[in-house]
């Protein structure tokens, strides 16, 4: 994100929530695949792969993800240093370097001469983000990323399978479904790398979240009605159609450009800390509320955060597109 254009910038970052999509798509294709093969092969032989992969299947579907962790480790080594963070520790030609080679030789040096006169402001930790007016900021990023995940979106993403069994899908089905959910998220996020740097951040924003709210709200009838099958799916589509080009990708949009650069990986940590503490009090809440309220209850739990999602964005969120992470810092 710190090397990306201006113009560019939130579509590039929307990016890695697009590969977050691909890999829960991969993952879901993979258990899918997995099932069935140990379906096919059951009761074949007591190899260690049989245990694996066909007795106790649900190891294999976790070790298979050593695959892409490899990989992801190995692509790092050829991912470029974030030149406001080498112009902070005085590496100025390096981070001149990689700014033309992205940006071309005049936005480059122009961005650069920028960059190093904001590279003057000493570092600062968590302290410095207790203090207006980034305490503010800290808020809007914080609050923005529990209410992302407080929409429900990991009840659809990891307990989706059962809530579809709930509806009165048989499991086979369940798991083929929920791959259907996935290419739907992944596609949808497109949406989000097409318009956010044209319609930009807030109106998707509040769009999006405005429209989940009523997608859940929907999702909850279905299961209230007892409306299964295909009606149901498309109340759970809609959701991640709304969430994909807002609540999912937006809130990391936001919580890297709204910082100044002396305090953003810090900023970044506590966000990606809310993230994931606000994602386990939901995985682990999510069976409880279904259980103890009810799976249309829990629906409509969820509704209702998309919906103080949207006025908190609508009160507090400002609109970032097509400037630069200085420029977005001096306002």
């Amino acid at each position: 994100m710190p090397v990306a254009p201006a113009k560019k910038r939130g579509g590039l970052v929307v990016f890695y929530q697009l590969a977050i999509t691909i890999g829960i798509l991969v993952a879901y294709i993979s258990n899918l695949l997995l099932q069935r093969y140990a379906t096919a092969h059951a009761g074949n032989d007591n190899s260690v792969f049989s245990w694996l992969f066909v007795a106790e299947v649900w190891r294999g579907m976790f070790l298979v993800g050593v695959i892409p962790a490899a990989a992801f480790c190995l692509l790092l080594m050829v991912v470029p240093e974030s030149p406001r963070w080498l112009a902070q520790s005085g590496q100025h030609e390096k981070a001149l370097s990689i700014l033309i080679r992205i940006n071309g030789p005049s936005a480059g040096e122009t961005e650069f001469r920028a960059i190093r006169e904001m590279a003057t402001v000493p570092a600062g930790g968590f302290s410095a983000l207790t203090k207006m007016p980034l305490k503010k900021l800290l808020l809007l990023a914080m609050v923005l990323t529990a209410l992302s995940q407080f929409s429900g979106i990991n009840g659809v993403i990891f307990y989706g399978p059962t809530v579809l069994q709930s509806a009165g899908i048989v499991t086979s089905d369940a798991l083929f479904y929920q791959v259907i959910l996935g290419l739907a998220n992944m596609i949808f996020t497109f949406i989000a790398i097409w318009k956010v740097d044209s319609w930009g951040r807030r109106p998707l924003y509040l769009t999006g979240s405005l429209c989940a709210a009523v997608a859940l709200a929907l999702t909850g009838l279905c299961f209230m009605m007892n409306v299964g099958g295909w009606g149901l799916l498309i109340c759970i589509m809609l959701f991640l159609l709304f969430f994909a080009f807002s609540l999912g990708p937006l809130k990391f949009v936001i919580a890297t450009e709204i910082f100044p650069t002396h305090v953003r990986g810090t900023a970044l940590s506590v966000c990606i800390m809310t993230m994931w503490v606000s994602d386990w009090v939901v995985n682990l809440l999510f069976p409880v509320l279904r259980d103890g309220l009810g799976i249309a209850t829990t629906f409509f739990i969820f509704a209702f955060f998309c919906l103080v999602s949207f006025f908190y964005a609508k009160a507090n969120l400002f609109e970032t597109k097509g400037k630069t992470l200085e420029e977005i810092n001096v306002s």
